[in-house]
């Protein structure tokens, strides 16, 4: 008579990570400034994919918060699926944890934390709404502790997660979507200027993600701030522009243009004015 399998025992003890302050750090000075923005905007795109395919990422500034002390903190809106407060948890506080599938072409889940948490030890608040529903966590740099996590809410019975109102969500969201406020190194700081060295600041984003994306997928709409100091009242210039990608202007401002077929590729070619 055949003996029923015995499970063996794990003969390998997973690998640790002895010092997570240590590598966000270290990892985070390997991105280059603006890196946050491509990793955040990316987020933005894959969770409207995630829906329905079409919405909005826009960069702004949070208006919540410059009512309240007119601070201006720069925060990053789509209008994809949205999580809940465990999923937001679950996903943002674990290094290489991801909603999306992870793989060697795709995502692997660490870019917007290693890229923006070091630069806004202060915080990240993460704000999103699923089924109407909205909530909300704090990533942070524990200035005691010495670590980065989420920030407990103790009156919400000891979670690490807050169930917020619509008040506080951008009139960009609807039943859906999710925006990420960058609070920078203090209350004071001002996450909407743009790092030293920066080209064209005044529409710093617009320009960078110009050089990051040739084009976005059909569908979805990017839009950046410009002229957020000046009055709200003054449309002309202080508006949201549409992020187009380096294909659409390589197409206003060439000559001339055309395709080339190779071997199993095709090389496209512009000659600028």
């Amino acid at each position: 008579m055949k003996q029923p399998s015995v499970a063996r025992s794990r003969d390998t003890q997973p690998m640790q990570v002895a010092n997570m302050t240590f590598l966000v750090n270290k990892l985070g000075e390997d991105c280059a400034p603006l890196q946050y923005v491509r990793e955040l905007t990316q987020n933005g795109k894959e969770a409207i994919e995630r829906a329905s395919g079409r919405g909005e990422i826009v960069w702004d500034v949070y208006w919540n918060h410059f009512a309240l002390d007119g601070t201006y903190k720069l925060c990053c809106i789509d209008t994809g699926a949205g999580m809940t407060g465990p999923e937001m948890v679950d996903y943002i506080n674990a290094l290489s944890s991801s909603i999306h599938e992870q793989s060697a072409t795709g995502n692997f889940g660490v870019g917007a934390k290693i890229a923006a948490a070091p630069r806004n030890p202060h915080g990240m608040l993460y704000m999103s709404w699923k089924n109407g529903i909205g909530h909300m966590i704090h990533l942070w740099f524990d200035p005691e502790e010495k670590v980065y996590g989420v920030k407990r809410w103790p009156k919400n019975n000891g979670e690490f997660w807050t169930q917020v109102s619509n008040d506080l969500k951008p009139p960009e969201i609807k039943d859906h979507g999710t925006v990420v406020v960058l609070l920078g190194v203090s209350d004071e700081h001002d996450t909407m200027t743009a790092p030293p060295d920066t080209p064209m600041r005044s529409r710093w984003i617009l320009r960078y993600l110009n050089t990051r994306y040739f084009r976005f997928p059909e569908g979805v709409t990017v839009k950046a701030r410009e002229g957020w100091e000046l009055p709200r009242s003054e449309s002309r210039h202080n508006f949201l522009r549409v992020v187009e990608g380096q294909g659409a202007w390589l197409d206003k401002n060439s000559e001339s243009s055309g395709t080339v077929e190779l071997a199993g590729a095709k090389a496209h070619w512009w000659i600028l004015k």
